[in-house]
């Protein structure tokens, strides 16, 4: 180990000292709001928008948790009536006590793929935390607030067209496991950002004629253009801006999304899952934390030779940086016949940053085998690219 990593691990250990010393307790909202198990969908929903939430946990009596209703959980479910009852829909929460660390709920976050979580303590809700509560913690620990957000911005984030069609954008969000998209317009400049509480709130929207009760609702995506339901004038950021900066924007103005702008020029996007995920790396753990989402049953057997192939890749790039954290999403795009397309997006943290690749195959193990190799393409050019940057500082200094 070089005296350059020794002291790069020791300055992690002391962030994650002062990221860790904050408590739960601190940053979590004692008051929160509840709905119950026999209210109807409709009625959650407006609760939902009315409040900004992701989220919302269901108790009969505002305190036992019941379950927990998420806008993901809705989005999977199909023919899905306004009239449906919260109890019908709603899925059990990850357990999170008062005395979790903060990294470790930043990876339950993730891990979970929540905006909100009720902190339960004995059956009963003691709180509710929420990936803004994490974004706090950039905020003010002043080693991480000053990381640059081309750091940890995801440069090839997918994008979606204004004449593209809404059903088409919600595909797309489920095959990436993604909730926002930014739109863009032929050349490629920003003109919004779209995501599923846009469409939700369109969606789900009831349309009450003068007879008294008459609801009309349902979970399939409306098929209307994007630029119909997108929030135009997105707030943007400009390179060089800091995760801290960045933090207290996302707070002030209670948005997700921040895409990376140059005169209209999309950039990258960062967004509160980038910032979650800085906080979430520094938890102490004794291997390497994976995640594979978006397969389904029938993949299922394949998952272990993908997990063979990722390790054995993690172990090359082992040598050359310390990964720390790696997640992939699976989706399927096409299909013809019994063969199915795959796309896989894989982002792979290291204690020197975030890369972020995708590869495409019928087979899904050769797509993970092309997804790996690309990684460690990557990490081997930056490796040159540092050593090449050396080289130069030392001939400047001989001269």
């Amino acid at each position: 180990m070089t005296a350059e990593e020794l002291v790069g691990m020791n300055k992690k250990e002391m962030l994650r000292a002062k990221i860790e010393s904050i408590r739960l307790s601190d940053v979590m909202d004692e008051e929160f709001v509840t709905v119950r198990p026999d209210d109807r969908l409709g009625d959650v929903l407006a609760r939902m928008t009315e409040l900004d939430l992701h989220e919302i946990p269901v108790s009969k009596d505002g305190k036992r948790i019941e379950g927990l209703v998420s806008y993901g959980t809705m989005l999977r479910r199909k023919n899905l009536s306004t009239e449906a009852k919260a109890s019908t829909i709603m899925v059990s929460p990850p357990n999170v006590p008062p005395d979790a660390a903060i990294t470790e709920v930043a990876e339950i976050l993730l891990r979970e793929g929540y905006r909100q979580l009720p902190i339960v303590e004995d059956g009963r809700i003691a709180g509710v935390v929420s990936r803004s509560h994490i974004l706090s913690v950039v905020k003010n620990v002043q080693d991480v607030q000053d990381v640059p957000v081309e750091s940890i911005m995801t440069t090839d984030a997918r994008t979606v067209g204004g004449k593209d069609r809404v059903v088409d954008a919600v595909t797309t969000m489920r095959n990436l496991d993604i909730r926002i998209m930014p739109v863009v317009d032929d050349p490629g400049r920003i003109m919004g950002i779209v995501g599923i509480k846009d469409i939700a709130n369109y969606n789900w929207r009831e349309k009450r004629r003068q007879t008294i009760g008459e609801v009309v609702g349902n979970s399939y995506p409306a098929d209307v253009l994007v630029e119909s339901v997108m929030i135009e004038e997105p707030v943007t950021i400009p390179p060089g801006t800091t995760v801290g900066e960045a933090a207290g924007i996302m707070l002030d103005r209670r948005i997700s999304t921040l895409p990376v702008v140059d005169d209209r020029e999309l950039l990258g996007v960062v967004t509160t899952f980038d910032l979650v995920e800085l906080v979430a790396s520094f938890r102490r753990r004794d291997m390497m934390y994976m995640q594979i989402t978006g397969l389904e049953n029938e993949d299922r057997f394949e998952s272990e030779q993908m997990e063979r192939i990722i390790t054995q890749s993690m172990q090359k790039i082992a040598r050359i940086i310390p990964p720390l954290m790696f997640s992939l999403h699976v989706g399927k795009y096409k299909q013809e016949g019994l063969r199915t397309k795959y796309s896989l997006n894989g982002r792979l943290v290291t204690i020197d940053g975030v890369m972020n690749s995708n590869s495409s195959q019928w087979d899904l193990i050769q797509a993970t085998a092309d997804l790996m190799a690309i990684f460690e393409r990557r990490v081997i050019e930056r490796k040159e690219e540092k050593l090449e940057h050396r080289r130069r500082s030392r001939n400047i200094g001989h001269r």
